[in-house]
């Protein structure tokens, strides 16, 4: 059994899809704990002639020799071990994640604590390659006396603010009673996600249907209208059939580079603006 590092928990607005594919989702909502992140294996020696017990961290395979004494230290190590021996009689290969505390919280604020505990938030199944419901994982923590993260909620959402609305709700009850956050896990499709009280709250953003941009002003239309009389000569412009693409098609140059709104009456402009307004200076009448 290799080790799995664990699910990279994202806020709701950083998921894939922005929160969508947990519409329809049974969710499970449990607080999330201050401490690090720890969990446990038991895997074959290098000779395979026994079973070791190993410790990974967060993000390290080889938990370092600190994290391992703090872990053993707790009274959670025994129960754990068990349960992990115990379930390779049954050829059950899991990976322990648990939340392993101190006595000073590393963000404050959870209270100081007398001992550390190492707090069980998820179960890996390395042969069905998923994590188990938090039904399965808390029958087996209760079994072994194993302490798990506390189960807030459970719902499903049928709209995005259903999902907010409840995330705001249980966001106040962890400042009440001193929690970093909040996980939610829709176990059938592994989407996993936090919620932290230390963030600010997501803003809700009206996207308008379209940005209006200014009316492009008389200055810009005057240069646009002689940019394509530069084109189409003097000859073209009196024929309305060559003239009026190019005016049409100038005007929006004009408006794309300058961030302007194109005026409609494109032809009524062509027709009222004088030829004088627009033939270059040094040119005389051909």
């Amino acid at each position: 059994m290799s080790w799995h590092k664990y699910y990279e928990l994202e806020a709701i607005r950083r998921l894939r899809c922005d929160g969508r594919e947990l519409l329809g989702e049974y969710i499970v909502i449990t607080e999330k704990r201050d401490g690090e992140n720890v969990s446990l294996t038991l895997e074959p020696s290098i000779d395979r002639s026994c079973f070791e017990f190993k410790v990974h961290s967060h993000n390290l395979e080889v938990a370092s020799p600190d994290i391992v004494k703090r872990f053993m230290d707790t009274p959670e190590f025994d129960k754990a071990s068990l349960f992990l021996n115990d379930e390779t009689q049954y050829d059950s290969h899991y990976i322990l994640y648990g939340e392993l505390m101190k006595t000073v919280c590393p963000t404050r604020i959870e209270p100081n604590k007398k001992h550390c505990h190492w707090i069980l938030f998820d179960i890996y199944d390395t042969v069905q390659n998923q994590y188990l419901s938090y039904s399965a994982i808390y029958q087996k923590a209760y079994h072994y006396k194993i302490p798990i993260v506390r189960q807030l909620d459970t719902f499903i959402p049928a709209t995005m603010d259903d999902i907010n609305n409840k995330v705001s709700e249980w966001l106040k009850w962890c400042k009440r009673h001193r929690r970093e956050g909040i996980v939610g896990k829709a176990y059938r499709n592994q989407v996993f996600f936090k919620e932290k009280i230390d963030l600010p709250e997501k803003i809700k953003i009206v996207k308008p249907d379209r940005v209006q941009l200014p009316s492009m002003p008389e200055e810009t239309i005057l240069r646009a209208l002689q940019h394509a009389y530069d084109v189409v000569g003097e000859k073209g412009w009196k024929d309305v059939k060559i003239a009026m693409p190019e005016v049409a098609k100038q005007i929006a140059n004009e408006g794309r580079e300058h961030l302007y709104t194109p005026p409609h009456n494109m032809f009524a402009i062509y027709k009222t603006t004088s030829i004088e307004q627009i033939r270059p200076k040094n040119i005389g009448v051909l």
